[in-house]
């Protein structure tokens, strides 16, 4: 007995963790509870036990940031600044996504960006069958929302446009970790995807932008052999500029008066009225406020929906939520980080993640998933060490770490 308690002491003592193991650690256990947090689990459970989970990813993601990590001495004071800043949006706004996505931003440095989106899509993607199955079994509510007399529903999620929007995300990571294999085949099984996605959920500018995804993935075949696609290829970088600023311009001017915004609006199903709200209501402020939200998502919501439906207030677009909610400091250096990352890759002439990034933007014009770990992981590639393309194809084994800000 004093034997094996001796030996099982020195198996422990050898065992040594590594920045990577806690960093994968925290991804899985945030991926999980940011999911379930939006689905209807949550009718059973309790909220705060949840967002523990999210805390304690965050407790080891600083651990991994401070004590494994090896920054210059001005990049850890650039990391606290905006971690400290992310810390106090979280205690002026309560809510946490954007603390929890910058943390793993930083805490990315020295992993392998190819095993971070395999992770995301492997844990995301066995979330969603799980999730859609035990709706569609009754164990959880499969909610049933309204569009006129078309209903839409959200097989276990809040609402029909986050499903919708974890499909975009997923088929997203998908062409990245199987660029160089995608045929004809995988692009006609994503239009299947989009297909069912919209008969069940009705979510008609989420079936344009899967569409949108085959029509930009194939202009960064693997073969740049034109010079359209060169140049179609090396201006993703900086439309993830002009996109949201343009979206936020139009947005801050809306006007029913005039009919080309009405118009757009209405084909944005009001996203520009909503948006105008926020900022006529609440304004930008440097580091966020509290802004209340009454939106349709989860059992509530649809009971509100139902039964009063003249509450709703919700701003989706992520580029407007950044700036009314988080602040315009935030938002600044949220569109630096992925402007950054775009820039960087075309630069080296790797055109892969430009385009995701891009597609990314342009969802999130739409939708608040930009800083949200359970959907965007691709944010995380600015530290981290991403492989190096050939023309948009993945070449095995070669990475290089991103050392430089």
């Amino acid at each position: 007995m004093i034997t094996f308690s001796r030996d099982k002491l020195r198996w422990f003592n050898d065992k040594t963790i590594s920045g990577e193991q806690l960093f994968f650690a925290a991804f899985a256990l945030s991926l999980i509870a940011s999911f379930v947090f939006n689905t209807t689990f949550m009718d059973y459970l309790n909220v705060n036990y949840v967002n523990l989970v999210n805390y304690l990813a965050f407790a080891l993601l600083i651990v991994k940031i401070y004590i494994f990590d090896d920054f210059k001495w001005y990049e850890y004071i650039s990391i606290t600044v905006i971690l400290g800043l992310a810390f106090l949006s979280w205690r002026k706004t309560q809510l946490s996504n954007v603390m929890i996505m910058f943390s793993f931003i930083f805490a990315a440095k020295g992993i392998n960006f190819n095993k971070i989106v395999q992770q995301y899509f492997n844990i995301n993607l066995m979330l969603m069958l799980l999730t859609v199955l035990y709706s569609l079994a009754g164990i959880i509510k499969n909610l049933a929302f309204f569009r006129g007399t078309t209903f839409r529903y959200s097989l276990g999620t809040d609402y029909p446009t986050d499903f919708s929007a974890h499909i975009f995300y997923l088929c997203l990571a998908y062409c990245y970790l199987n660029y160089k294999k995608m045929g004809w085949y995988q692009w006609l099984g994503i239009l299947a995807i989009d297909y069912l996605t919209y008969l069940v959920t009705d979510t008609r500018v989420d079936a344009l932008l899967m569409i949108l995804m085959i029509l930009v993935m194939l202009s960064v075949s693997r073969k740049l052999n034109t010079k359209l696609k060169k140049f179609i290829a090396s201006s993703y970088w900086y439309l993830s500029i002009i996109l949201p600023y343009g979206y936020v311009l139009i947005t801050c001017y809306f006007t029913f008066s005039n009919p080309a915004m009405v118009k757009l609006d209405q084909a944005l199903s009001g996203r520009l009225a909503l948006g105008k709200e926020g900022f006529d209501k609440y304004g930008i402020t440097l580091l966020g406020k509290r802004v209340i939200e009454r939106g349709w998502g989860g059992s509530d919501g649809l009971h509100m929906m139902k039964n009063n439906p003249g509450k709703y207030f919700f701003i989706d677009s992520s580029f407007v939520r950044l700036l009314v909610i988080n602040g315009l400091i935030l938002g600044i250096i949220a569109l630096l980080i992925l402007v950054g990352i775009s820039l960087r890759e075309t630069v080296k002439h790797e055109y892969l993640l430009p385009a995701i990034l891009f597609l990314v933007v342009s969802s999130s014009l739409i939708d608040q998933h930009m800083l949200e770990i359970t959907y965007n992981p691709f944010m995380l590639a600015f530290l981290s060490c991403v492989p190096q393309t050939i023309s948009g194809g993945l070449k095995n084994g070669k990475v290089k770490e991103n050392n430089d800000w």
